[in-house]
């Protein structure tokens, strides 16, 4: 199967099931002990954090939209917007642990353990890339399928809602997952045209996606160089990684050389000195 529900694995298990074959997966309880689990339902953190601004989009010019939590799901909640715009607002935030403005979220969970050695960790703060993300949003909110940055691959773990996912193997030429006729991004249109023919039409040129919906409490494996994409079915809360684990490493490395040569240079250096194997592997 395609996706599979673990509740307990061995030392080395995941990455000899998972990690190894790239395969997608959903894992149960990985989330159970977070503070998270229950905290950041929204009207506790409305509650705790209802005045920080969190980035919920771009405007024309490509600047960051900010909007205050209590806002956010005041319009989220309210009938005549975040349920039916087009393309509701979404908080998709990187910097939502950062001094100052969530202080305290980020220490509410952690990776869950097949996740945790991430090599990119190791990299300067100052150099990486921005790699966690608070997300939330109303039902029809979401993102079209795309790729993420240098290979990296990434675990989202749903707090509150339902997440329909499509996910499309590596390798699969981008004419596959854009909007037919090249139209818009919104993901809720992309899920309501554009996945019924991938599923359904025999003419489809590439390889049909997988589904998944995901509940509260579970977590979303991603492999580096899947396409996939994630529509709302509900009010949903998560917070999402990506990470370099040592079974990325040979794809994520050369993109890193060439995307981000000052931050490979400097990656490189703290490998050779708290993980040489993967310096010598790099």
């Amino acid at each position: 199967r395609p996706f599979s529900l673990l509740q307990s694995l061995a030392p080395g298990e995941f990455a000899a099931r998972f990690e190894t074959p790239r395969l997608p997966c959903i894992l149960t309880h990985a989330t159970d002990t977070w503070t998270a689990a229950t905290e950041w339902a929204p009207a506790r953190l409305t509650a705790r954090v209802g005045r920080r601004r969190f980035k919920v989009g771009t405007d024309d010019d490509g600047r960051p939209v900010r909007m205050r939590m209590k806002d956010f799901w005041r319009y989220a909640t309210d009938p005549a917007h975040g349920s039916v715009d087009d393309s509701p607002l979404y908080i998709f935030d990187s910097a939502f642990a950062a001094r100052g403005r969530a202080a305290g979220l980020g220490s509410d969970y952690e990776p869950p353990a097949p996740f945790s050695d991430d090599l990119l960790a190791h990299a300067p703060r100052s150099r990486r890339p921005p790699f966690r993300w608070l997300v939330a949003g109303p039902a029809r909110s979401g993102s079209a399928p795309h790729l993420d940055p240098l290979a990296t691959s990434a675990w989202n773990a749903l707090l509150a809602g339902a997440k329909l996912w499509a996910l499309f193997p590596p390798g699969t030429p981008k004419a596959c997952v854009a909007p037919r006729g090249g139209g818009a991004r919104e993901a809720v249109s992309w899920f309501g045209d554009t996945l019924p023919h991938a599923l359904a039409d025999p003419a489809w040129p590439g390889p049909r996606p997988l589904t998944a919906l995901q509940r509260a409490g579970e977590t979303m494996y991603v492999p580096g160089q899947w396409w996939h994409g994630v529509l709302n079915l509900e009010t949903t809360v998560a917070v999402t990684h990506n990470f370099c684990s040592p079974a990325d490493l040979p794809r994520v490395w050369p993109r890193a050389m060439v995307g981000r040569p000052k931050m490979a240079a400097a990656w490189l250096a703290a490998l050779e000195k708290a993980r040489p194997e993967a310096a010598a592997a790099a």
